[in-house]
């Protein structure tokens, strides 16, 4: 809509409204009818605008209004306000002071849907320049808008703001599916466009009529830091993001969430840099974690032994060494310590090695971790405690209770149980058992040099009672059973000795019915000979 003063065109400016009367005007409107008439172009040239007759016409019997003529009147003394409505020259802007007549509704309800047309296009100029300094003296003049105006006068700069609030929906919905533009290298990018796109300075000007958006855009920007640090997994871009929308005049209850997020973002943004500062060192401790991993494997798929696992294991992790590694080391710390205590449970469930379980824990126990890791793995090593007590006979030499078993040096014995016995005829049924008890390499050598002892003592017996046997009138037979019971017995003697002087448990029955095992069996009627008829 053009704005035409018609004192203007009449020649009539800067008068008072009262002073001009209708026969004056009259005068003047043949005058300027008569100059279109005869003009080549057939049109009045109005500060840059081409009207025509009826233009003027139309203009000038607004002055039989006497509120408009007054309107008119006074805006023709208004010269940078007439200017700027007739021909959009901003100098008002930097000359603009309020008159009382802006505040008669009337005269703002008059000149608003001018004022508006012109006002729309200089604040958009101002907001898309990011002129600060010319947005502030534009703003002072929207008291010439109407309330009916004011959705026209600020529709510019609210779509060109959905604008921008849609282009970077999009690319966060296309970060988050997978389908971005940008990788790890650019994605900074994305923080010049929202800096850009949503200046700060320039928003935090804009009247309370913006504040919906302003909270939208907020929105968005924390929804894209989101969706970056899912997809990239680094905190230094989300980050800048939400400090940014953090500078906006946010009136919205999710503004503490965005300041959570920032301070979250800002943690991991410095744990970021401390990584990379200290990459040399994480990159030795990943290849620990590797070899660690590996070594796991093997001992769950038997092709390594627990004990030479732990050896390793020892001998990779310096635990002093990586606990007085800063916080930036947090996390490969934990992930070893989750390593190390994986081995420890193949060792027992694989391979029942609760000594190199229980050595792997205590390794995994003393990396420094948070508390609720080594509340876990305190947990864990109590349930091999535990499992070690429940079953101590398997897991240690019993004859000596601290060497390590193995299958070779085992000591096997066969148990009886009778399970029917008749008299008439006599007959006895049963049922064996073989029992293995663990026994060390050590404590077998010591229970074979007794049995060699028992053995020679026995066969001693045997001959020694046979020869005095033969020279008492002949009967060596029965010497021979005396000697062999004198030797059973002297044998059996200097077995257990043998064991008793190593300080280690003997073969005797007495001695076995103290394990665990045979002693359940002999609470269920199991026993050591086998039964006869």
């Amino acid at each position: 809509m053009d704005f035409i003063n018609p004192l203007d065109i009449l020649e009539l400016n800067g008068r008072d409204a009262i002073s001009i009367d209708n026969n004056e005007i009259k005068k003047a409107k043949k005058r300027l009818i008569a100059d279109i008439e005869l003009s080549e172009e057939g049109h009045y040239n109005y500060k840059g605008q081409s009207i025509t007759k009826s233009d003027c016409e139309r203009v000038i019997n607004d002055l039989d209004i006497p509120e408009k003529k007054e309107f008119y009147s006074y805006l023709s003394t208004n010269k940078a306000l007439n200017e700027y409505l007739a021909s959009g020259d901003e100098k008002i802007f930097n000359h603009f002071h309020q008159d009382s007549i802006f505040k008669l509704q009337e005269f703002v309800t008059f000149i608003s849907p001018y004022f508006t047309s012109r006002f729309e296009k200089s604040l958009f100029q101002a907001f898309s320049s990011q002129d600060t300094e010319q947005l502030i003296l534009i703003l002072r003049t929207q008291i010439l808008i109407s309330k009916s105006d004011i959705n026209n006068a600020f529709r510019p700069i609210s779509n060109e703001i959905e604008s921008r609030i849609k282009e970077i929906d999009e690319i966060k919905e296309e970060i988050k599916e997978g389908e971005s533009r940008y990788d790890e290298d650019d994605i900074d990018e994305v923080i010049g466009i929202i800096e850009d796109n949503f200046p700060a300075d320039v928003l935090n000007l804009l009247p309370v009529y913006f504040q919906s958006q302003i909270n939208k855009i907020a929105t968005s920007i924390n929804y894209l830091g989101l969706a970056i640090w899912n997809e990239f997994s680094v905190a230094e871009v989300p980050m800048k993001l939400v400090e940014h929308l953090l500078k906006l005049n946010i009136e919205s209850v999710s503004k503490p969430t965005y300041e959570k997020n920032y301070s979250i973002y800002k943690e991991k943004c410095l744990e970021e840099i401390e990584i990379e500062k200290n990459a040399p060192i994480l990159k030795r401790y990943a290849h620990i974690l590797v070899e660690s991993r590996k070594l796991n494997e093997a001992v769950d798929n038997k092709t390594t032994l627990p004990k030479d696992a732990a050896r390793k294991i020892n001998a990779l992790i310096d635990v002093n060494d990586i606990n007085n590694l800063e916080s930036f080391a947090n996390e490969i710390r934990e992930q070893i310590t989750f390593s190390v205590r994986g081995l420890a449970v193949s060792s027992w469930n694989v391979h029942n090695d609760i000594n190199s379980a229980l050595s792997l824990i205590d390794t995994a126990i003393n990396i420094r971790n948070s508390p609720e890791t080594r509340k876990k793995i305190a947990q864990d090593k109590d349930e091999l405690k535990k499992l070690e007590i429940k079953y101590k006979d398997l897991f240690h030499c019993w004859f000596c209770g601290t060497n390590e078993p193995n299958k070779a040096s085992a000591f096997t014995f066969t148990m009886y149980k009778e399970t029917n016995r008749t008299y008439f005829p006599r007959r006895v049924q049963y049922s064996s058992l073989n029992i293995t008890i663990s026994r060390c390499p050590q404590c077998k050598e010591i229970h074979g040099k007794g049995s060699t002892n028992y053995w020679l003592v026995w066969f001693a017996g045997v001959g020694i009672g046979a020869f005095i046997g033969n020279l008492a009138d002949e009967h060596y037979i029965i010497g021979g059973i005396i000697g062999l019971i004198i030797g059973h017995f002297i044998g059996n003697s200097m077995e257990s000795g043998e064991s008793q002087k190593k300080g280690i448990k003997s073969l005797a029955t007495s001695s076995l019915s103290e394990h665990t095992v045979v002693s359940e069996q002999v609470k269920q009627g199991w026993q050591f000979s086998e039964p006869t008829a």
